[in-house]
């Protein structure tokens, strides 16, 4: 049986506050936002407390800190070499980035106790720091000292290496950001289901579940522009959450973007530093965030914003969860990381910057003024010597730390661009101005709504889950329930079947057209992607996304809509926990490839006609009758279609419990 549950106070009131943003934000940006808060919030619901470390991994992670602690000790001795320098991962030389990722390689390869030192690592992202080092001050403090560990582990094994940072700005210059380099084999590998190539292919995370991807599928590469209004800011309260959640200014915001586009392991909180990528996407927000602390007219090593509205885990003297070296969330935004240990070399962002010089980058496709990454089609000389590569997954937690110390100052001074290379970048309305392109941003308003078709779309792509469960990747721990979407036909789009009226074409319609005898004037208020289209086809997606609120465990999926038509139905089939193993609450929510929610409708069986009412999204399933569920699709689907006389097949909607209307008008979550 199926039944609705409540949403969650924590998820309702977050989807909430954040509702207002649908015009800025793409909404499903802020159902990720929220739903992973919910998740943090209450983790020790789902998970079991870490099972104890073994010792060998213990020693380790303390020798990793003391290693650390005598970096910064032979700094304030002054026996330390001119910093490191990060770059953008595309200017390093084949040789400097085959190094790194040998490193990474190396990491995954080394067995420290029962797990390697690459899942070591990667298991800080979890328990406690879900929550500590998300929405909130802690974010990028947390993350700047979290990538410092790592980098540190990868000099372990080779002291020439430092860590490179993935500029997301670079692939979202381009028509189709899927297509990008950065998913060939000389880098991360692709970007289509699990990982079966590159240097990481068929890698297991910690909790023995491949690696995926989803790439492409929703969320975006970060824009020029976003990372322009982010700059435009001086005080921390301006760019992080929970202060500039709703708006254009959050930096949080763009990272998630990024996270939601790669998909995947990527997409889960806990499991996204299982994918290389996660450390170089960071990178570059750290590079961002040092970008805006070298602009902030005031002292940025105590600016440092904490209210009631933050979480009381992010309190800046608070010891940093799950890297145990002592050090205070607010000692993450000390001076002494880019004064003393590293610094940025400048990312290339106009043309000119990267013409002829760099074998990775040329000049963009949605700005022509600026770089962006080459596709991948167009590297076909270079090969990697990258040789053997292995793949380890073992499960295990961790937990480790360094220290640092920081300077009294009462106020900060702009470093020189030859001691921090930062560079400001073209604006995109003098690009528009010169190319007479239409500037874009993270989200399309409604008035860039018009024509969205193309032959650029997502509808080639597929959807991988992992199956994963309570922490084991088995199908047979999930049943399949249907869906019902319902999809209004998006307004402002054209299609090419013309309408000829007395021997002439009529502009600005189709003959699919239906405004003026649907009474339906208004336009969406939902933000859209900037590299979302609809495919000159009419095909279009929604998706439909399980997250475990009982459980652990999330699955995604998706159905084709008709977006020509009126109106257009489709049934999706997702899965969510098997009642077997008990009764089990999951959020359902619907969302298309542009990034726009769709409101949930439960079905109200005290009505004797196939009736839906207006509810959470959150349903609870046991293994009472009625039966909602099946062991595959083929059984789900024998749910749905009843076979008549002959070739008579019509289809009941009796056992969908759950269906989506997608009309993108409405605020998609009501009062929860």
């Amino acid at each position: 049986m199926m039944t609705e549950n409540d949403m969650p106070e924590i998820l309702c009131k977050c989807l909430s506050e954040k509702a207002g943003s649908i015009t800025i934000i793409p909404a499903d940006l802020i159902l990720y936002t929220c739903v992973n808060k919910y998740l943090a919030e209450t983790w020790l619901e789902r998970y079991q407390p870490p099972r104890r470390i073994d010792p060998d991994t213990i020693n380790w992670l303390r020798s990793l800190g003391r290693k650390v602690r005598g970096q910064e000790y032979n700094i304030r001795t002054k026996r330390q070499a001119a910093r490191r320098v990060r770059r953008e991962i595309r200017t390093l030389t084949d040789a400097q980035r085959n190094r790194f990722i040998r490193a990474v390689q190396e990491l995954k390869d080394r067995r420290i106790g029962s797990t390697n030192r690459y899942d070591a690592l990667a298991s800080a992202h979890d328990g406690r720091a879900l929550g500590s080092a998300h929405s909130g001050p802690n974010f990028p403090s947390w993350h700047r000292e979290y990538l410092k560990l790592f980098e540190a582990a990868l000099q372990e094994i080779d002291d020439r290496v430092t860590l490179p940072f993935f500029d997301s700005r670079l692939d979202y210059n381009l028509y189709d950001p899927r297509e990008s380099n950065f998913w060939g084999e000389n880098f991360m590998g692709d970007h289509r289901g699990v990982v079966s190539n590159g240097p990481f292919r068929l890698w297991r995370q910690r909790n023995g579940a491949y690696l995926e991807r989803n790439g492409g599928n929703s969320g975006s590469m970060i824009s020029p522009r976003g990372i322009r209004d982010v700059l435009s800011r001086r005080r921390n309260i301006d760019i992080l959450s929970p202060w500039a959640a709703r708006g254009r200014y959050g930096l949080e915001n763009y990272h998630n973007a990024v996270h939601v586009w790669v998909g995947g392991s990527m997409l889960g909180v806990n499991t996204a530093p299982s994918d290389p990528v996660f450390f170089l996407h960071h990178c570059f927000i750290d590079y961002v965030w040092e970008q805006f602390r070298q602009r902030q007219t005031v002292d940025s090593e105590t600016d440092y914003p904490f209210d009631q509205r933050a979480p009381p885990s992010q309190a800046p003297n608070r010891i940093m969860d799950n890297l145990e070296t002592g050090k205070r969330n607010i000692d993450g935004y000390s001076n002494d990381y880019t004064d003393q240990y590293y610094r940025y070399s400048r990312s290339p962002t106009l043309c000119r910057q990267c013409r002829n010089r760099y074998p990775y980058l040329r000049c963009g496709d949605w700005f022509r003024g600026l770089c962006s990454a080459t596709n991948r089609a167009r590297i076909t000389t270079f090969r990697s010597p990258i040789k053997n590569i292995k793949s380890l997954g073992i499960k295990k937690q961790f937990s480790t730390t360094i220290n640092d110390s920081s300077r009294n100052k009462t106020s900060r001074k702009r470093r020189s661009t030859g001691d921090w290379l930062v560079y400001e970048p073209l604006i995109e309305e003098e690009i528009v101005s010169k190319t007479g392109r239409t500037k874009r941003s993270i989200s399309s308003r409604r008035s860039n709504q018009k024509k969205r078709t193309s032959h650029i779309t997502n509808m080639d792509s597929s959807m991988q889950n992992s199956f994963l469960l309570d922490g084991e990747p088995d199908i047979k721990r999930w049943v399949f329930i249907p869906v019902k979407i319902v999809h209004r036909r998006p307004s402002g789009l054209l299609f090419g079947t013309k309408v000829i009226k007395n021997k002439n074409i009529v502009d600005g319609v189709d003959v699919y057209s239906y405004n003026k005898y649907m009474n339906y004037t208004g336009e969406e208020q939902q933000a859209a992607y900037s590299h979302s289209f609809t495919s000159g086809s009419g095909a279009d997606k929604v998706y439909v996304q399980v997250d475990g609120m009982s459980y652990n465990g999330k699955y995604i999926d998706y159905t084709i809509v008709d977006s020509r038509l009126p109106v257009s139905e489709s049934v999706a089939f997702v899965a969510v926990k098997n009642p077997k193993l008990n009764s089990s609450i999951s959020y359902i929510s619907a969302y298309d490839s542009h990034g726009r929610i769709c409101r949930p409708y439960c079905h109200s069986y005290r009505s004797y006609s196939n009736q839906y009412k207006t509810c959470s999204g959150v349903i609870n399933l046991t293994e009472e009758k009625p039966k909602l569920y099946g062991e595959d699709v083929g059984e789900v689907t024998r749910l749905l279609y009843k076979s008549g006389k002959g070739k008579d097949f019509s289809r009941s909607d009796k056992n969908i419990f759950l269906s989506f209307y997608c009309d993108f008008h409405e605020m998609p979550w009501g009062k929860c």
